[in-house]
């Protein structure tokens, strides 16, 4: 039967409203708000506030949840203030009502402002907040066993377009470099200058002409015109620098993004923001290494994989000096002759650089060796998983391009990022295996690096790991003859 005509759309005058069963069991906030603790970030940021003096602070925690909300949804500032009061999940997960937006109350918990929320961005990027987040984060997943003992890591690095347009480069102008002598005398002759002229006796400036020609960057045409860093700098964004990485693209003001994951588990273990030079890769992904051992000492990394890029002697010795197994490709294959020389060298100087470039040739040939013998294969194609953490990042997070502009904001924007892609493959191996929420996860004791102190999930999932890759032990380029 048809249904009635209802007269009226006026909606109950009182209505009882349970957040918790407006939020479904199986939500990814849910999950997110059972396997982590955020509640540490007040310990992190106590040294910032002063408990005497100015108003009360807004609740970091609250302030915390809202920032992985932008992220993990991929909304601005903006517009995640204009979703809050319209979604249940929002603001359970921040720990607040429907109330407690449109009525708010001093004597209950509150939404922030949204100026509080950059002020506060801001502020913790200068202490160092997110990074402690980041580690605090991949500490959760080693804890949980997601990550094993034993690291078969990836190393890869990606452009995001910077927060500005290619119109708003201009032309570097040096300053003149002058004695103070020079400086002196020419300051006093315009100051002569200056006395003795009448300024009303100057002709008015003429207007330009329609149809004048102007400056072509003042006019954003830049046809004939060479760009390159050296000469010019974005007035809009300084820290961006032209960069394409192939040849067919369009050089344009970008940052590169640098990754260390687990290949097994898809786990960032360090993401770092740096300018686009054609260096940064290399340099950056060594300094990733070296801080991945420091902050998480329970873990080891075993054997790295990249691309043609990281090809390079100084890169690969800097691998073989830190203990990790190259599994980079080289753009020669052929293992190289170890070079000689028919006479002595008489000066050490001369004597040390063929030193050097023996070791060298012995450095690629043991990169070459470890490739021919196939050992690491299986560990190598997992090299593309890199590739797929960028994709989802830059597609679902919104890492194709910077939010702020500045390389320290663009540090934050990667950051986090990998915060909550983390966040999301713990959730998901929580799925699977059970008790590795927060009580398993809150306080995992890494410093020892003792197997009685890891958690049993961690040592069984560590044997089955190590299990599996059991055949590609053999290898030992550390201890090989050639070094």
């Amino acid at each position: 039967m048809k249904a009635p005509k209802n007269p009226s759309t006026q909606p109950r005058l009182f209505q009882v409203i349970d957040m918790e069963e407006l939020v479904p069991p199986h939500h990814i906030l849910r999950q997110i708000n059972e396997a982590v603790d955020f509640s540490v970030i007040h310990d992190w940021v106590a040294p910032l506030y002063t408990e005497k003096t100015g108003r009360p602070a807004a609740d970091p925690e609250r302030l915390l949840r809202l920032m992985l909300l932008s992220y993990l949804f991929d909304h601005s500032e903006r517009e995640l203030y204009e979703i809050l009061p319209m979604h249940a999940g929002y603001l359970w997960f921040c720990g607040l009502d429907f109330e407690s937006v449109l009525h708010p109350d001093p004597h209950h918990p509150t939404l922030p402002d949204r100026t509080t929320l950059v002020k506060t961005r801001k502020r913790w990027r200068q202490h160092g907040i997110f990074d402690r987040l980041m580690t605090y984060v991949v500490d959760q997943c080693i804890a949980a066993g997601l990550v094993s003992p034993d690291v078969h890591a990836a190393a890869d690095g990606t452009q995001v377009r910077a927060n500005a347009s290619i119109h708003s480069l201009r032309e570097v102008k040096l300053a003149p470099v002058e004695t103070l002598e020079d400086y002196l005398a020419r300051t006093a002759r315009e100051d002569e200058q200056t006395e003795a002229r009448d300024p009303d006796d100057d002709p008015p400036s003429p207007s330009p002409k329609s149809g004048e020609r102007v400056h072509a960057e003042e006019r954003g045409n830049f046809r004939g015109a060479t760009f390159s860093n050296r000469t010019h700098r974005s007035v809009t964004d300084p820290d961006a620098r032209l960069y394409k990485k192939g040849k067919g693209q369009e050089a344009y003001p970008r940052y590169l993004v640098h990754d260390v994951i687990d290949v097994q588990s898809r786990v960032i273990l360090s993401r770092r923001a740096s300018l686009a030079t054609g260096t940064a890769e290399r340099e950056t992904s060594l300094e990733q290494l070296a801080s991945i051992q420091f902050r998480h000492p329970s873990i080891t990394i075993r054997t790295l994989s990249a691309d043609k890029a990281y090809g390079t002697t100084e890169y690969l010795e800097a691998l073989f000096v830190q203990g990790i197994t190259p599994l980079v490709p080289l753009r020669r294959k052929e293992m190289e002759e170890i070079p000689t020389w028919k006479r002595r060298a008489k000066d050490p100087a001369q004597e040390a650089k063929r030193q050097a470039k023996v070791r060298d040739v012995q450095i690629r040939n043991q990169a070459r060796l470890i490739q021919q013998q196939g050992g690491y294969r299986s560990i190598q194609a997992l090299r593309t998983r890199c590739e797929h953490v960028f994709a989802e990042g830059k597609e679902c997070h919104g890492l194709d391009r910077a939010r702020s502009r500045g390389l320290y904001a663009m540090e934050e924007q990667a950051l986090l990022t990998a915060v909550v892609q983390n966040l999301k493959r713990l959730c998901r191996f929580r799925k699977k295996r059970g008790g590795t929420g927060s009580l398993a996860c809150a306080k995992p004791e890494l410093g020892a690096g003792s197997p009685a102190r890891l958690p049993i999930l961690w040592r069984q999932t560590a044997g089955r790991m190590a299990s599996k890759i059991r055949h590609v032990g053999s290898l030992c380029p550390i201890n090989s003859p050639a070094f």
